[in-house]
């Protein structure tokens, strides 16, 4: 959902809607602006675009709109833990370097709840080996961090990509309407850019032959 809802292109174009009326419905602008003139078109020649510049102009504000709101959906509603992981390896590694024997024993009781839906098969062979849901990590004291490290490394890895993990499927409805608003909004977006680039081609081949 990020790739879609927070990348750098989204936080760029999602500043249109900002200045939409200023760059897209302003009538000096519009003049001054001709799509005829990048596709190298004549002025008394029949269009070469599918679309009216003004459907144009309405599709890149409206698709813009779109990003802004799944931007705005996926950073209300993303996990906190996002800001410090971008992915269950890279989290694992955090956690290594970081985490207290109190902060893991109360991720493996959230992973070995009962509620708790499991996502990463890794983890469950990995425990399965032990024992199904015995914890592993509650019974160390905070000064013996190193040495349980040492005896459960690959299990604490383990452990903590499965949390990650089930943490990036919090908020169902909120990932699902981020995820929509955003894919249509950049295929609006795409919609122009195809639009204007058929039309150079087909004026830019013929000067080939």
């Amino acid at each position: 959902m990020e790739l879609i809802a927070n990348n750098d292109l989204t936080k760029v174009i999602m500043l249109i809607p900002l200045v939409g009326y200023i760059i897209l419905f302003n009538d000096q602008f519009a003049e001054i602006s001709s799509f005829r003139m990048i596709a190298g078109a004549e002025s008394d020649a029949s269009t070469p675009f599918f679309l009216t510049s003004l459907t144009k102009m309405k599709l890149v504000f409206i698709g813009s709109l779109l990003l802004m709101i799944s931007n705005f959906i996926f950073r209300v509603f993303s996990p906190e833990i996002l800001k410090l992981a971008k992915g269950d390896i890279e989290f694992s590694a955090r956690v290594t370097e970081r985490y207290s024997v109190h902060e893991l024993s109360r991720m493996e009781r959230d992973v070995l709840s009962d509620h708790w839906q499991p996502r990463l098969s890794l983890f469950w062979i990995v425990q399965g080996q032990t024992r199904a849901k015995k914890p592993l990590v509650s019974g160390y004291r905070p000064d013996v961090r190193s040495q349980m490290f040492s005896q459960r490394g690959d299990y604490i890895s383990f452990l903590a990509r499965e949390w990650w993990t089930g943490e990036m499927h919090t908020h169902r409805v909120a990932r699902c309407v981020s995820l929509v608003t955003g894919s249509i909004g950049f295929f609006l977006l795409a919609m122009p850019t195809l639009d204007i680039s058929q039309a150079v081609i087909a004026n830019f081949l013929p000067s080939l032959w």
